[in-house]
């Protein structure tokens, strides 16, 4: 058996080493020139050997596929692991940084208004027994046509506690309130607790000491001794056309040196979906795969990570109603007197910064910083990616809108013909690293099967 992958990122590179176990021949191809995806290292840009990631940051103490990896290449986790929580350390607000107990003076009930709104967040999630199929709800559709803009809405939540819910969805889901299904979140909140209860632990989460690009790197030096002649790997390679029939695939692929076809039992599509809303599929697509693979919500993420001489900030995670949105030290655990502080921005938030280049974007990111804490450090270094501005990409990571999980998660989930879709926003565990592997791992099973 021939497979075809498309995309080098941890879902592909999944896929693959699967499909090999199982004695497939496959060919990767990959539009840009490096594996890895939305896992990206930076390593270049910073002193003192420290390093940021500019994709994925965090892996959660329940993402046990990742972490057989980690354990795998001999990769361990970066610090203490730490609860995700709404309310983070300190907040900047209207021009003055608020911390601690402080917060609650800040803004009447702050944090019970917060606990109240996440509660109402978290309740639907009770009542769905099968993460993997949230279409099954009980109250599917009326969940499904409701935001969680319609929940801060009915929450007791004053301007800074409003602030905070916006923070945690543009950080959370990288989209705007509005553009976040209740039953999407209903499906997050319900695998997380699922897998707590499964594996009998608690969710925390930790960076990746040496970062997370680790992962790819380690499964291509590992695809990569397999017998010649079993697997090939291709950069600068870009889909342009599938052609199925009862006997394999077509595939053309437009490089630098020209087109070319690519012959296979069967294909995986593990890339984001915004790149493939440019690929001709010359036996039309069912309507709600199509309908499917143009509309599904993608969120935008903008990281900034500017490295200063000395670190002269409050730790912990901080909310800001300024550009920044999160600001938070990437370095806390790595060693020397320089620093590295991290702008996280997503929704629109995120999007404007995309249509800047990345110098006015650290510029901008660099005295919003210095601002906030007060700086005076002089900055050494810098990085700031946009994923919704990368054509491979598109975006972040998936985010189901109102009407779309009832809609569209089942049919994003199911093979048409030898066409399979992969990438995390066809897993149960949607938007994480551990999802790209799952999706991955499952689409191998499901050809090999």
């Amino acid at each position: 058996m021939r497979v075809l992958v498309v995309g080098a990122g941890l879902a592909g590179l999944s896929a693959a080493e699967a499909l090999l176990n199982a004695g497939v021949d496959v060919t990767l191809i990959e539009a840009g020139h490096r594996l890895g995806g939305r896992t990206r290292t930076v390593r270049d840009r910073f002193r003192n050997g420290q390093i940021a990631d500019s994709g994925a940051e965090w892996v959660d103490s329940i993402h046990w596929r990742y972490r057989e990896l980690m354990a795998r290449y001999g990769v361990v986790d970066e610090g203490d692991p730490a609860p995700w929580t709404t309310i983070r350390r300190w907040m900047f607000w209207d021009g003055r940084q608020v911390s601690g107990r402080d917060l609650d003076r800040l803004e009447a009930g702050l944090f019970d208004a917060v606990e109240r709104y996440e509660e109402a967040t978290d309740v639907p999630a009770t009542s769905l027994t099968d993460p993997s199929r949230p279409d099954r709800h009980p109250d599917a559709t009326f969940l499904d046509s409701r935001s969680l803009a319609d929940v801060i809405s009915e929450s007791d939540l004053g301007p800074a506690g409003r602030l905070l819910a916006a923070r945690n969805a543009q950080g959370e889901f990288a989209a705007e309130p509005r553009q976040v299904s209740c039953l999407f979140v209903a499906q997050q909140r319900a695998h997380e607790r699922e897998e707590a209860r499964r594996q009998g632990i608690t969710v925390t989460a930790n960076r990746v000491a040496g970062g997370t690009g680790q992962i790819a790197e380690g499964l291509a030096r590992e695809l990569s001794s397999r017998p010649s002649g079993r697997l090939s790997i291709s950069f600068g390679q870009r889909l342009v056309a599938v052609e199925q029939d009862s006997v394999g695939i077509t595939a053309l692929v437009r490089s630098s040196d020209g087109e070319v076809r690519i012959a296979a039992d069967h294909v995986v599509l593990a890339c984001s979906l915004v790149p493939l809303r440019d690929v001709e599929f010359r036996n039309p697509l069912p309507p709600l795969l199509a309908e499917a693979i143009s509309s599904l919500g993608y969120g935008s993420i903008t990281k900034t990570a500017v490295q200063f001489e000395r670190r002269e900030w409050v730790s912990g995670y901080g909310t800001t109603d300024s550009v920044s949105q999160r600001i938070y030290e990437t370095t806390v655990d790595q060693a020397g007197d320089p620093g590295i502080l991290m702008a996280y921005c997503g929704g629109e938030g995120g999007e404007r910064l995309a249509g800047l280049s990345e110098e006015e974007r650290v510029a901008i990111i660099t005295e919003d910083m210095r601002r906030v804490h007060s700086l005076s450090s002089t900055s050494i270094g810098a990085f700031s990616r946009s994923w919704s501005a990368h054509p491979n990409y598109g975006g972040a990571y998936a985010v189901y809108e109102p009407g779309q999980v009832t809609k569209y998660w089942q049919v994003l989930r199911e093979s048409w013909g030898r066409v399979h879709l992969a990438g995390e926003h066809v897993a149960t565990c949607t938007g994480y690293m551990e999802g790209a592997i799952e999706s991955g791992r499952a689409v191998a099973d499901r050809i090999t099967s």
